[in-house]
């Protein structure tokens, strides 16, 4: 069912894609129609509930077909109310051609929902195999249409913005971050465009919050500080930088703001368990306990430099606000020396002396211990 839905949302994007230079100049370019935003972050959210185990595959597939229906509705009014006619003499045509792109994919759907027998016992195993084969070749042909339409006209920010959330239901996380970049630079920031481009960049990414992550979700938590997934990913940086004090804070204040009956809430408390089980009793982190340590292990190479990454920037965000931190700037200067980014280490050595000003025993230190790692004159 959810594959035949994501055809129809596919078949609809893909037929617009294709008509409308056909029977419309293109609009000015402008905010994302709020509708269509409202219905990718429902279904972003369906997502996180199936994961987390909240709702049935039945429940699901019933809050997909809605949202679907909805969508496919929000696009075909989007379509009609920004398009401006190219085609004024033939308005017979500009209607037939519209009717179609809204038609097809709804009235195959309803045909589906009217006489398809979810119902029937499954088919063999080698025919579902076949048919789930020949269903993701044409999801395939769908998007490599879609692809196609982008190549010839790459500044068609309204397409990329069509694309990016299905890149991200397929799983092309890269391509996904890629298509909302583009958006991003052709329509605009949106902060559902600036979340889509995180969220992307972070799966992408093996669940790191990455810098470009990090700058995404502070921008769309300022054009719209009452949304609250920007909050939850900025604490969750927090986190994988170290700062557990700070995350606790930020998962109970996110908690404190969240309503009892929002759908990823356990998330939200499992991470401040998480985070409170590994603080001290006054509050300060302990060090990793050996199953964190076996878990880090386990993680791929590129995800274990990212992560590594991603706590030394933010040991230097940290130095950045209180520089009298000799043992800081210690770590600091090791660990980019470790990760070879030699040039940030001379110059952490230079602000760490600078910050270090005055303290002539800090200095001491400081210039002995770079010494040892070769920085420095």
């Amino acid at each position: 069912m959810l594959f035949w839905i994501l055809c129809a949302v596919l078949t609809a994007g893909v037929i617009f894609a294709l008509a409308r230079p056909l029977v419309a100049e293109r609009a000015d370019a402008g905010e994302a129609d709020p509708d269509l935003e409202v219905y990718r972050d429902q279904l972003r959210e369906i997502d996180r509930d199936v994961a987390r185990g909240l709702l049935s595959g039945g429940e699901a597939e019933a809050a997909r077909i809605e949202v679907a229906r909805r969508m496919l509705a929000a696009a075909a009014r989007a379509q009609a109310e920004t398009a401006e006619p190219a085609l004024a003499r033939n308005r017979t045509t500009q209607i037939a051609l519209y009717g179609i792109a809204a038609g097809i994919p709804v009235v195959a759907l309803c045909f589906y929902l009217a006489l398809g027998s979810p119902g029937l016992p499954g088919a063999p195993a080698g025919e579902r195999l076949a048919a789930a084969n020949a269903a993701a070749a044409k999801v395939e042909a769908l998007v490599a249409a879609v692809e196609a339409r982008l190549r010839e006209s790459p500044g068609d920010g309204r397409g990329w913005d069509v694309i990016a959330p299905v890149y991200m239901q397929l799983g092309r996380y890269r391509e996904a971050a890629n298509a909302y970049a583009r958006a991003i630079d052709l329509e605009g920031e949106t902060a559902a465009r600036l979340l889509g481009f995180g969220e992307a960049t972070v799966t992408a990414s093996g669940d790191i919050v990455t810098e470009p992550a990090r700058k995404a979700f502070e921008r769309a938590l300022q054009l719209d500080p009452a949304r609250l997934e920007p909050r939850f990913w900025l604490v969750l940086a927090k986190e994988q930088d170290g700062s557990l004090a700070e995350a606790a804070a930020g998962y109970r204040a996110l908690l404190a703001a969240m309503p009892a009956e929002m759908p990823w809430r356990p998330l939200v408390e499992e991470r401040l368990a998480a985070v409170s089980s590994r603080l001290g009793q006054d509050g300060r982190a302990l060090s990793p306990g050996a199953d964190d340590v076996a878990a880090a292990a386990k993680l791929p190479p590129e995800q274990r430099r990212l992560m590594a990454e991603q706590m030394v920037d933010g040991l230097a965000r940290k130095l950045a606000e209180n520089g009298r931190d000799l043992a800081g700037w210690q770590r600091l200067l090791r660990s980019y020396t470790v990760l070879g980014r030699t040039d940030e280490a001379e110059r952490a050595l230079t602000d760490a002396r600078a910050a270090l000003a005055g303290d002539e025993a800090a200095l001491a230190e400081l210039n002995a211990f770079a010494r040892r790692l070769g920085l420095g004159s």
